[in-house]
């Protein structure tokens, strides 16, 4: 078991047309980075560098869509960081939710307790 790798915690569920990212998204992708060839991240800290990815400005998961304006070229190192970023924020949220969720049935665990309601 030492000298086996360790598994991967996510995984994609479905295949990228399954999950959004088919025909449509290729020639949004094809057009945007033939448009804006250069990381928009970039250019805002003053660097050129080559974009190479089309990322979602608001993710799909948090309500985001596929229209063109909702697309930036990213440097493959932003667009590494702006996942992990937003990902960050998914999993804290569930975080959140999930303990909200578990005091609230602890809460009324413990009302029904102090009125000997069993």
């Amino acid at each position: 078991m030492a000298n086996s790798p360790r598994p991967h915690r996510w995984r994609p569920t479905g295949t990228r047309h399954e999950r959004g990212y088919g025909l449509a998204h290729d020639r949004i992708r094809r057009a945007l980075l033939r448009e804006e060839p250069n990381c928009r991240a970039c250019a805002e800290e003053g660097r050129v560098t080559k974009a190479s990815h089309a990322d979602h400005i608001v993710p799909r998961c948090l309500g985001g869509g596929n229209e063109r304006s909702n697309y930036q070229p990213l440097c493959v190192a932003h667009s590494r960081s702006k996942s992990g970023r937003e990902g960050a924020l998914v999993r804290a949220a569930k975080r959140r939710a999930r303990a909200a969720a578990t005091s609230s049935k602890t809460d009324l665990g413990s009302s029904n307790a102090s009125r000997g309601d069993f």
